[in-house]
């Protein structure tokens, strides 16, 4: 049987390039569904074509015929999970699973069947178990990516938005969190939003811990001016923007029935609410997200490909995702139920991304979310690659805590009254998860390649797995031409050109190292963490650039060098072994040249004035890193060879010149005798006894009785928003007192508030 299946993987290999092409080359209309009938010709020209394939290559007649059954019979069995494509996204995506399935099996009957000793068949089963993992991950992108471009119908919720004059509008409150944000910049923000063309909604801004009163000041300032516009400053305030915006629960109207979240950079487009508000009146809808999208990203190559590296998620994923109930809450620019997030517990404040752990959340209640497939918003961009770096982080981390603490509920299984999560939901959260360790299976590859190089130069005894030049080959092959369909699916959904489509595949690769730190803290670390600004000093140098991501310079030096002496002195099997390498080693290095890149980008006047902001700011703020799971990592990196202790660090580097380029994890521990404070517009400073530790639960939804402020001006809270509690009862006053509108905030100079 070993044999049998080298030849039926090279068939299966030559027709899905064909297919592939066709997938992303051919428009068909999509209306109904995929015929039995059509299935059934299309698997029998499939097994015609196999059959032809496998004479061509020399295979006897039994072994081409058996072959062509074997990849037609394949098509059919994905039928009735197929039945809304087309037959090109049927063929693509069963050859597809038939060339891993294939492999697979092959590779693990060549463990278990050939016995090359003991410490060859240990480290190529932990090879083979490393190849099932990534094959799975890269499922999840697989049927994303044939979902939206073979898609003959789709059945789930609207995908644009829409008037829907007949439908209810509610009254929505809006929030805008802030940390060190430059003034100006929030109130064009606000300014934006006071445009909007609705006429029931306030808008609440909560400023969490900045230090500087230079910064708050005059968005204090701004917001006393205009009726429904509120500002809170929260000082020592635990729980950092989840914590905020729990105590925001706290002081919307009354009349709040939903919750916007806009961050301070964005500019939001008058027809926001009007459009997306009024699908609250479906009682089923939890949460509505639109996508997020960028302005002055067309400024240089650079910021080009990091727009399209942007617009995979929700050009691909969300859209998918959003066909099976699946869709993720981004935070900015989405709506959200009162009633519903007060009922979930609130914002979990051990969670760094807290808004995609609370989507999960609501779903597993059993409501219902929708993206809705048109952007309303543009924000800004991370201005350096430095925080491109920390932004990436922060996801990561934040997802692999949302699979840690959920992971159980996303095992397949029936649905309870605790957990209403439908299969397909928890398919889409359980891969979308894992798929975040990816890159840290990268770095093992890595591993992996650099011991079977030695092997073939130093002649030793370190074999993992000798396949056939013929396997190694079509590995080589298999890798370039998945890195090829995903540049063809980001010029095709996301409208980049040729150029900027390799340069946002690039820019993915640059940030495998960051990504491969955080899944791995993400692991062993016990509480979140949030990465602050760039430690930059001054105007960054190319060698700043280059000690600024000195682990990915450093690997790809290792990577390239060692890539190009196998590949000289290792024949045929060597060229394969060096390709491998040398794609990794390109993926490090273009992390210092992106870096060097986003530099030397020319950026409007009042970008460029906030970057060089960030500079500053951190030449006085450099802090050290906080290091997690160290003991575990640096058994890890000894276990590896040292490889790991390269891919994934404990901690950030620490730089002279530019600092720690992913800014300091600060801890969420705060010394019990501080005390959190809020200032409050148009309330004086008030002060909070600090009961409420930093690591309160979900259930407390941040703000409890014995956390509430109490103001000399204002009266206190009348209620907080633990679950079940309706919306209502999270808010104080009344409407009509100060800084609670009774309709649309007041704009276009606006009277002052009532004092």
């Amino acid at each position: 049987m070993l044999d049998a299946l080298p030849p039926l993987l090279t068939v299966a290999a030559v027709l899905l390039v064909p297919a592939t092409v066709l997938l992303f080359m051919i428009r068909t209309p999509r209306t109904g569904s995929l015929a039995a009938a059509t299935a059934i010709q299309v698997a029998t020209l499939t097994a015609v074509f196999a059959l032809g394939v496998g004479l061509l290559l020399g295979h006897d007649i039994v072994r081409a015929v058996i072959g062509g059954v074997v990849l037609g019979a394949s098509l059919l069995a994905w039928l009735p999970a197929a039945r809304d494509w087309d037959v090109r996204g049927l063929v693509a995506w069963a050859l597809t699973i038939d060339v891993g399935l294939l492999y697979l099996t092959y590779v693990g009957l060549w463990t278990v069947t050939t016995h090359p000793g003991v410490w060859t068949t240990t480290l190529s089963s932990v090879l083979w178990l490393l190849e099932v993992f990534v094959f799975l991950i890269g499922v999840g992108y697989l049927w994303e990516m044939v979902d939206v471009l073979a898609r003959r119908r789709w059945r789930g919720w609207p995908t644009r938005g829409e008037h829907h004059p007949g439908w209810g509008r509610p009254f929505v409150s809006l929030h805008v969190p802030t940390h060190n944000e430059p003034p100006e910049m929030v109130i064009e923000t606000l300014q934006r939003m006071l445009e909007l063309d609705y006429d029931a909604y306030e808008i609440l801004v909560i400023d969490n811990n900045t230090d500087d009163p230079a910064l708050w000041r005059p968005v204090q300032d701004f917001c006393e001016q205009y009726d429904g516009v509120s500002f809170i400053h929260l000082a020592n305030w635990p729980g950092f923007k989840s914590g905020a915006l729990n105590y925001a629960l706290t002081r919307m109207n009354p009349r709040t029935e939903v919750v916007g979240i806009v961050d301070a950079d964005y500019h939001v487009a008058p027809d926001f609410l009007a459009h997306n508000a009024p699908l609250f009146t479906d009682e089923s809808v939890a949460f509505v997200q639109t996508p997020q999208d960028y302005r002055d990203w067309d400024v240089s190559p650079y910021f080009r490909r990091l727009y399209h590296s942007y617009g995979y998620f929700f050009d691909v994923s969300q859209v998918s995702r959003n066909e099976r109930n699946g869709a993720i809450f981004g935070g900015t620019m989405g709506l959200i139920r009162a009633s519903a997030l007060v009922r979930s517990g609130g914002w979990d404040e051990w969670c760094i991304t807290e808004d995609a752990e609370l989507s999960l959340r609501l779903l597993k209640m059993g409501y219902n979310g929708m993206h809705v497939d048109r952007s309303y918003g543009h924000g800004v961009m991370p201005l350096t690659f430095e925080t491109l770096k920390k932004q990436r982080f922060r996801w990561c981390f934040g997802g692999i805590q949302i699979l840690r603490m959920h992971w159980r509920s996303l095992l397949p299984g029936q649905r309870t009254e605790d957990n209403q999560l439908t299969l397909a939901q928890r398919w889409a959260y359980l891969v979308g998860g894992l798929q975040w360790f990816g890159d840290l299976a990268g770095a093992l590859f890595t591993f992996f390649l650099i011991s079977g190089a030695l092997d073939l130069m130093l002649g030793g005894g370190l074999v993992v797995r000798r396949l056939s030049g013929l396997l190694l080959f079509a590995a080589v092959a298999l890798v370039l031409f998945g890195a090829a369909r995903s540049i063809a699916l980001v010029r095709l959904r996301g409208g980049a050109s040729w150029a900027d489509a390799l340069g946002a595949f690039g820019l993915w690769l640059a940030l495998g190292v960051t990504v491969t730190r955080a899944s791995w803290l993400g692991l062993v670390s016990r509480e979140g963490t949030f990465l602050r600004t760039p430690k930059i000093k001054g105007q960054p140098r190319l060698r700043d650039v280059v000690r600024g991501n000195l682990v990915e310079s450093v690997a790809a030096v290792v990577c390239l060098m060692v890539a190009v002496t196998v590949g000289v002195t290792g024949g045929a099997t060597g060229v394969a072994v060096a390709a491998l390498l040398g794609f990794q080693g390109i993926g490090y290095a273009l992390a210092p040249i992106n870096s060097w890149a986003a530099i030397r980008s020319d950026l409007p006047a009042d970008l460029r004035r906030r970057r060089e902001r960030i500079w500053a700011w951190s030449a006085a703020a450099a802090a050290p890193a906080a290091r997690r799971g160290g003991l575990v990592l640096a058994f890890t990196s000894v276990l590896l060879a040292g490889l790991v202790a390269l891919a994934a660090p404990v901690g950030s580097p620490k730089v002279p010149e530019v600092g720690d380029v992913h800014g300091a994890l600060e801890k969420k521990s705060r010394a019990e005798d501080e005390k959190p404070s809020i200032e409050r517009s148009p309330a004086p400073e008030t002060t909070v006894d600090p009961t409420q530790a930093p690591e309160s639960t979900p259930g407390q939804a941040g703000a409890t009785a014995s956390a509430q402020p109490t103001e000399t001006a204002d009266p206190t809270p009348s209620a907080d928003p633990t679950r079940g509690a309706a919306p209502t009862q999270a808010a104080t006053g009344q409407p009509g007192s100060a800084g609670r509108p009774t309709d649309k905030p007041s704009n276009g100079g606006g009277p002052k508030k009532t004092q």
